[in-house]
This record gives C-alpha cells, structure tokens and sequence, in this order.
C-alpha cells in the first residue's frame, strides 16, 4: 500500500473522529455562547462571573480538556503542563492576560482546536475590554431592553460591543431588515465595498432573494423564534460581478425586543465556516475514494481501529477470506475471528499497534474456517500502523493477498518429486539422460550395474552399447524421436548382455526428447527397467492362456450341444402342456354337463345330500376350468410372437371394464382413469395384464369399504430408471400405476405374489388359480420391463409397471 494512500487514510479517519465531534460542535457552541457573552456584559454581570462561565462552556465538549484564563496581574495555579497558550492583546497592543489549554492525556490540540482556542480569546478579549470602558447598567438582558430606558452612551456601547465581537455581526431593524449597524468581519464576509447601513437587506444583498435568507429572517421577526443554521450555503456576489461565490455560515438570528416584548430588530450572529466545510468535504471525497478503492480492490484489506483493535473498514475480498460477513463491523478482531486464538496473529497486530513496526509475512500458514472447517490457509500479507496529523498511532492496516493454491501446488510439486524417486527406487528403475549437444551421457548407478560397472565407475556409451544383443534397436529408436514431426517419444525393448558375468537381461527403455527455445532437440531424458522377470511370467502366462482357450473351445461346442437339446426338451414340454390343457378341457365339458342335468333333476326333489354333492363336483370343475384357462393363456405368452404395435392404453382399459360390468356394478366400484400415453406394445398382451390387475383390484376388495381403483401414468426420468439396473437406460420409459384400496398385503410378501401358484389366501376366502399375477409379470417381461408391488393391509396395494415407450 503506497504512503499516499496511508495518509488518506489517516486524513479521513482522523477528520471524521475529530473535525465532527470537535470542530463542527465547538463552532456551534461558540456562536450561541458569543451571544450569551453579549447578553451578560449587556446585563452587567461581573467579568470573573463572565469568564468562568467561558471556562465552563470550552470544558464541557471534552473532557480531557483543561481551560485557565488569567489576568494582567493576576496568579494562575495549573493543574498539568500547558501545552498552548495564548496571549490576551487588547485592540491598543496592552497586555489584558492569557489564555492557557492543557489536556489530561497529554496530547497537543488539532489544527481544529487551534482555530477554536483563538476565537474564544478573541471574545475573552472583547469581554475584558467591554467591563473595562462600561459600568453595569443593572437592565435586562438585551433582547428584551426597552429602547426607551436606554442612553445614548449605553445603545453606543452595545453598538460597540457588537462592533469588537470576533464574529460576523450585524442588526436589522424594523420588518424590512433595515441595516443599523455591520461590524469590520460581516463587511469583509459581504464584500468590502458595499454601502449598507440603511439599506434594507433585499436592497443591499440582492443576490440573496431566491436563497431562502428573506423568508427566514421575515419569520423570525414574525414569530419571535430564533433561528438557528448550520453549515447554511449562501451564494454572495463578493465582486459586484454578477457571479455568486458560495460561502457556508454557523449563524444565529436572534429576535431584539422592546419593553412591551414585541420584536424590532434581529441580530445577525455568524461565523464563516466555508474553510472547514470545504475541508471536510475534501476530507469525505477522499474518504469516497478510499473506501470505493478498498471496496472494490481484489485484494483483501481491513483495518483495525484503537489498542481493541475493532474492525472499522473491511472489503468484500477479506470477508471472503474469513468466510465472515459485515456484521464483524464494529468488533474487535479477536472477537471476529476467534479461531484465530492460539495462532501469533493476535500478538503480532498488538506488537504493530504499540510499535509502529511493520509486519510484513511470505506464505505464512493460517488456520482459517472454509466451509465450517478450520483448514490451512497460506497468505502474504502486512500489518502497517496509521498514524494521525499527530504521528500518534490509531489503526492498523491489514492488506493481504492468498497464496494457498501456489503453496500447495509447490507442496505438491516437491511430494511428486519425492514420489518419483520413490517409485523410482521401489520399481528399481534407472534414469538417465543424454545431452545432444555436448554428447554427455548420465546413467544411474543402477543402470551402469546392469551393464556390469562396478559402483563408482563410470561406462562410456561405446561400452554400453556393445552390450546390447542389437544396438539398432536403440539407436533407431533415438533416430525416430529426433525427427521433426514425430512425437519426440521412443519406448523399445532390447536385449542386454552384463559384460562381467555374462548375464543376460530384457530391458524396456522410455525417453522423450526436449526441444529449446528454437525448437532444436537438446536432450533426451528418460528410464529403463528390467523387465526379465515380467516378460518371463508373461511368456508362461501366455501358454497357459493358449491351453485354456483350447479347453473353453472344446467347452463351448459341448454347451451349443447342450443348449439344442435343452430347446428340444422345453419345446417338448411347451407342447405337452398345451395339447395336456386343451385334451383336459374335453372330459370336463362332459362333466359340467352332466352335473347340470342331475342338477336340473335334483331342483324338484327333497335330495338334499345329492344337491349338496352336486353343488361341489359344479364348483370343482369351474376351479379346473379356470385353471386350465389360466395355465392355456400363461403358455400362449411364451409361444406367441411378439409383434409390437402404438397401443392405445386406454382403449384396452375400456374393453376390459366391459368385461367386468357386471362386477363393477354388483361393488359399486369406482374406476378412475387418467389419460395415458401410447405406448408401443403387444395389445392382446396388455389386455391380459389390465383384465388380471383390474379382476384382482375387484376381487380383493373390503367388504365394509366401497372399492376405488386408481390407474395413472407418466414418463419416467432417467435419473429415476438408474435405479433399475436390469432396465435399458437409453431407451423412453413409462410408468403405470394401478392402485386400490382394497385388503392390501404384507410388504414382505411383495416378490412372492407374482410366483405362479402362490396364494396369500385359501381359495375358500378368494376363489382363484394363483395365475394371475405370475400372467402379469410374465408379460411386462415380454415388454422388457419390470412389475412390481407395494401395499398395506387392509389399505389397498399399488402395483407399478415400468415399460419402455418406443424401442
């Protein structure tokens, strides 16, 4: 952070401290203060009474302050080392006393404070001045003096009093504003060559009619209130130009009664504060600038404000850093980072405050919160003191820029390093490298043992590559590399002979060439490993493999045997179950019929015993019918062609409801349907899957309950069908849902329900073949999907079909 930015810094913070609190507070105070001085000496009250109400009214703002006034011939006692005073010269050059300011913290008064001490001895000095000259009329006050009581020697010294006063004064009389009087500063203030007294104020400051100053003073006179302004722009014509320049006051205008208590004069009270408004306006600019700079700056910046040091300014960059936000404004840094406790950040900001040192840190470690872990974090960052106009320290500024990623990769960087030698070592390979323009060649210790050196002897490449069974291997392979538009990389495999014991070695080299800045090869580094072992276990696993692929040949041609004879068997068996079924059904017509005509009989006679056996043979043939039926249709799934067709879902539904009619009407169930897309599919299939699902809903229904079945559908995301592993994931899917809120079952029997032949209860309960659902599953099967189910007793069951769109 440059040293302009430092004292800006110091400027602005220092001016908002002290010029608002100070400065600006003490002006007004001494405006208001100046009138009551007026007031008392007009009223005769002793100077000592005068002069300890001046020491009261100084102290009171601050209370590190100490005031002493001492006369011409007077003894002061003070009470600590006085840091400033002023001497008291009447308007003749005669000694009248001093003016002594000292502070109990032993600091020196601001430029501010300066300016202040000096207004206030100057009305010391016209206090002194005025008890001197005058006796005291024992009168009232004068903003309620009768004209009538006065003399023309006490208006003259009033006049007078008003004239000597170290403020911008003036009187205007009368509801026009007629100046009566102006003194030396309100004429200097104005413009010195201006003619006023007389003159009524709109005659006399023309330029002032579309300020606002009119209407204020034609209000005070109207309503007898005071008026009090700070800071108040007002735009004179100092020149008689024509143009205005823009003067800032601290003023009062204070009503004059006469003795009945009606208004007839204002006193204008004033003190030009243009100096210090447009200090401090330059002051907040520079402020602006300051903080729209740290605001906006990438780098993180805060400062810390007093021995506490409390957060004052922070940008956004530093808040990150912390992972905090702006509600650390106002604590002190302890209390904002308090993981911070146990590192040396603390003590070493307390050590910049007291010092004045600047700590400068290069990737110092810091354990920061990121993502509500305390983890190590690497920053460069300074602490640097702010001094005020004084030298005195008051803050410490914190600039800061991350360096985790660039300290963590060089971390890194050196671990891979250690890594490679590591594996390097662990691998037993050998590096080397040959520079190509000096022909050195470096080999590793490990690489020249091969070769047959003995440790700390060195082989010279001749050597080394009469070594080699067939060094063209190599060299060809160099040459390949160093061609221009090759990949720069060789990667052989040769054989080495160790020229002292004759050992023999298959050795697997690696290198890649490195170019410089003018794209010339000028070295080759790489490593080599001995991969005798590797090759060896290779060769042998190579053998074994040419045996087992023999074997599995063999295999294969049994299994391709086996499997024809299997689709002999099951063909066998599909058809010995159908043709079983269909010759079945023949004997069983016989007996249904039979069993109706002596039904028939049995109806007009008293036989009970023979209608009661007849009544079981009817229900035991219709059990075997259906489940003739059911077993007929279960293996029509698999012989059937599966030609897929866009089926309308909801067509089928309406077929089906008309087969169960007269059941829906007999419950008095209740089917909702919502639209369904089409899908491509078997229909007569799909028939199949609604006529058993809607049946089994009807069936299994609550007695107590009116049955309700709910059948719905949507596309399924492909997020939802990842769950399914079985499902083609590139393909569309569909889901139906047909739900019921009939007896239900227990979850755990949810897979054992699509069994074929499985029933969860007797048939004397709920008549059925235990087909149906194992029908289902067989053909969402067909369809390359999956069924399954959900349910709670005595809630109802769910039953959900995933199956694909298209294919």
């Amino acid at each position: 952070m440059s040293s302009t930015v430092n004292e800006q810094t110091s400027l602005h913070q220092h001016n908002e401290q002290h010029e608002r609190s100070g400065d600006t507070f003490r002006l007004e105070a001494l405006l208001q203060h100046q009138t009551d001085v007026m007031e008392m000496l007009s009223a005769g009250i002793p100077l000592q009474d005068i002069l300890t109400q001046i020491i009261t009214w100084i102290q009171q703002p601050d209370q590190d302050m100490i005031a002493t006034i001492s006369l011409a011939g007077q003894l002061s006692a003070h009470p600590g080392a006085v840091c400033c005073t002023t001497p008291l010269t009447g308007k003749q050059g005669n000694a009248l006393g001093s003016f002594e300011i000292s502070y109990k913290s032993g600091r020196q008064p601001t430029p501010a404070e300066l300016h202040f001490i000096r207004l206030v001895a100057r009305t010391i000095v016209m206090a002194i001045e005025y008890s001197q000259k005058t006796t005291p009329p024992a009168t009232q006050p004068v903003h309620t003096r009768p004209a009538t009581s006065e003399t023309a020697a006490e208006r003259e010294n009033f006049y007078q009093l008003l004239m000597d006063t170290p403020a911008v004064i003036a009187v205007l009389s009368g509801p026009q504003h007629v100046y009566i009087l102006a003194n030396k500063l309100y004429m200097e203030t104005i413009g010195t060559d201006r003619s006023i007294v007389g003159k009524p104020i709109r005659e006399a400051l023309p330029e002032l009619a579309d300020q606002g100053i009119f209407e204020l003073l034609d209000d005070v006179y109207r309503t007898g209130q005071p008026f009090i302004g700070h800071e108040i722009e007002v735009g004179l014509d100092r020149k008689g130009t024509g143009e205005r320049e823009p003067v800032f006051f601290n003023f009062i205008y204070q009503p004059i009664r006469d003795a009945e208590g009606k208004v007839i004069q204002i006193l204008v009270h004033a003190i030009d504060v243009t100096s210090s408004v447009m200090q401090r306006r330059k002051a907040e600019q520079s402020e602006q600038q300051f903080k729209s700079f740290v605001a906006h700056s990438p780098t993180p910046i805060g400062i810390y404000v007093g021995k506490e040091l409390r957060i004052r300014t922070v940008n956004d960059a530093i808040l990150k850093a912390w992972e905090k936000d702006a509600s650390v404004v106002g604590k002190t840094f302890r209390e904002a980072i308090p993981e911070l406790e146990g590192q040396p950040f603390f003590d070493i900001l307390d050590k910049v405050y007291d010092t004045g040192e600047t700590y400068e840190a290069i990737e110092e470690k810091v354990m920061l919160m990121r993502d509500g872990i305390l983890s190590p974090t690497y920053y460069n960052f300074t602490y640097k003191a702010l001094r005020d106009e004084q030298g005195e320290i008051y803050a410490v500024m914190n600039t800061a820029m991350e360096v985790t990623e660039q300290v963590k990769a060089r971390q890194k960087l050196a671990e891979a390093e250690e890594n490679l030698r590591n594996a390097i070592e662990v691998a037993k390979l050998g590096d080397w490298k040959i520079n190509l323009q000096t022909g050195e060649v470096v080999l590793a210790d490990r690489i020249q043992e091969w070769f047959g050196a003995s440790p700390g002897e060195t082989i010279t490449i001749e050597e080394a590559t009469a070594c080699i069974t067939d060094p063209s291997i190599l060299t060809n392979a160099i040459d390949r590399a160093l061609q221009p538009g090759s990949d720069r990389i060789m990667n052989v495999e040769y054989e080495l002979t160790n020229f002292r014991t004759g050992e023999k070695r298959i050795m697997h080299t690696s290198g890649k060439v490195f170019l410089d800045d003018i794209s010339q090869p000028y070295m080759i580094i790489g490593i080599t490993q001995n991969v005798t072992e590797q090759r060896q276990r290779q060769q042998e696993l190579e053998r074994l493999v040419n045996e087992r692929t023999r074997a599995l040949s063999i295999a294969n041609i049994e299994l391709k045997e086996a499997n024809k004879t299997l689709e002999r068997v099951n063909n066998n068996l599909e058809q010995y179950a159908y043709v079983t079924s269909h010759d079945l059904q023949e004997p069983l017509r016989k007996i249904k019929i039979f069993s109706d005509i002596l039904q028939n009989r049995t109806d007009h006679t008293a036989d009970i015993f023979t209608r009661k056996y007849l009544n079981k043979i009817d229900a035991s043939v219709n059990r075997m019918m259906a489940l003739i039926n059911d077993l007929l249709n279960f293996s029509r799934l698999d012989k059937a062609e599966n030609t897929f067709f866009l089926t309308d879902l909801n067509g089928i539904i309406e077929e089906v409801k008309e087969d169960f009619e007269l059941a829906i009407k007999e419950k008095k169930v209740i089917l909702n349907v919502s639209p369904l897309q089409q899908i491509a599919a078997v229909p007569l299939q799909i028939r199949q899957l609604f006529f058993n699902l809607i049946g089994n809903a009807i069936k299994f229904s609550r007695q107590d309950v009116t049955p309700t079945i709910n059948i719905s559908g949507r596309p399924v995301p492909a997020t939802d069908i990842s769950t399914h592993p079985q499902l083609n994931p590139s393909w569309n899917w569909y889901e139906i849902i047909v739900s019921d809120n009939g007896i239900g079952f227990e979850q755990r029997y949810a897979e054992k329900i699509f069994t074929i032949f499985q029933r969860l209860h007797t048939r004397d309960v709920y008549s059925g073949t235990g087909i149906g659902l194992a029908l289902c599953e067989k053909v969402v099967s067909n369809h390359h999907g999956k069924i399954y189910a959900t349910g709670r007793v005595n809630e109802g069951a769910s039953f959900h079909i995933l199956i694909p769109i298209m294919r």
